[in-house]
């Protein structure tokens, strides 16, 4: 699935983006529709790489940003990305506070067809704390509205948890959260996902700092409510660090070059199907809290 840099403008400044701060400052003609749609045609025709990861991966593309929903020609954008790959699943990850707008949400609804999935962070149940993650104030209050107004139609629908230090110990009031205001967990599915470390990640990474071993227990001690999700996963975890009735819904989501299988890895047998550690989680954290099962 390679990543596409939709927009390099955003409307929130997350504490764990993922981003160098410096990215938003890059000219934005680079990010215009002619140079975008130039881009998507040398992709197709296999013109040479063109995005700088996962470029070899067919079938499935993300539009990433920045946060993609404010580039100034989003719906010609999104509706040429979506008639140019008819047979690919898209994923836009958004940070939701776009949708807000009924008429917004059902103009990208019109054109986002399946096989399409929005991917929307929510940071806390507490307004006061996902704002401050989020670096706005008011944002919780328009995501929420962003993912209300996204229910109703066809669009596959992900809710995402990036877990850190900042929100850990109240994972499970925001399980709670969610489904006590979407109960109908067949529309939508729920993936908690281990900080990454880079960009403005590593920048704050003082304020972020946490264990693996520790984002696993949280996840643990919430198990009665993860259960009630119909379709839950985990991101960037080793299945060695989580208790066995969470290691299948562990996936794969980073490309080889960003894993590292460590010594105790060898002769594990939860070995297939385990991302493994982050190439940089490994660097900050080592390989301590794994073991061979």
């Amino acid at each position: 699935m390679p990543d596409i840099a939709f927009w390099n403008k955003c409307n929130n400044k997350c504490v764990m983006c993922t981003n160098e701060g410096g990215f938003a400052r890059n000219g934005s003609q680079h990010y215009g529709l002619r140079p975008q749609v130039e881009k998507l045609e040398r992709w197709l025709g296999g013109r040479g790489q063109v995005y700088l990861k996962n470029d070899d991966t067919r079938g499935a593309v993300s539009l990433t940003g920045g946060e993609p929903t404010i580039h100034p020609d989003f719906f010609r954008l999104l509706a040429y990305f979506r008639r140019r790959l008819p047979g690919h699943g898209i994923t836009l990850l958004s940070n939701g506070r776009r949708f807000a707008d009924a008429e917004f949400a059902r103009r990208f609804l019109k054109i986002a067809v399946p096989p399409f999935f929005v991917a929307v962070p929510v940071h806390s149940a507490s307004p006061a704390l996902h704002d401050k993650i989020a670096g706005v104030k008011g944002a919780f209050a328009q995501t929420l509205a962003g993912l209300r107004n996204l229910f109703p139609g066809g669009t596959g629908l992900e809710i995402r948890l990036v877990l850190h230090k900042l929100n850990i110990k109240k994972l499970k009031p925001l399980l709670a959260f969610l489904l006590d205001n979407f109960p109908d967990t067949r529309r939508y599915r729920v993936c908690a996902i281990h900080y990454e470390i880079e960009g403005m990640s590593l920048t704050n990474h003082r304020r972020l700092a946490i264990a693996l071993k520790e984002s696993a227990a949280a996840l643990g001690a919430a198990l009665p409510l993860v259960k009630r999700f119909n379709d839950f996963r985990l991101y960037h975890f080793p299945r060695c660090l989580v208790r066995p009735e969470l290691r299948p819904l562990c996936r794969v989501t980073l490309p080889p070059e960003d894993r590292v299988y460590t010594a105790k890895c060898r002769g594990c047998r939860a070995r297939r199907g385990c991302l493994g550690l982050m190439a940089e989680y490994y660097k900050a954290f080592g390989d301590g809290e794994l073991r061979r099962l």
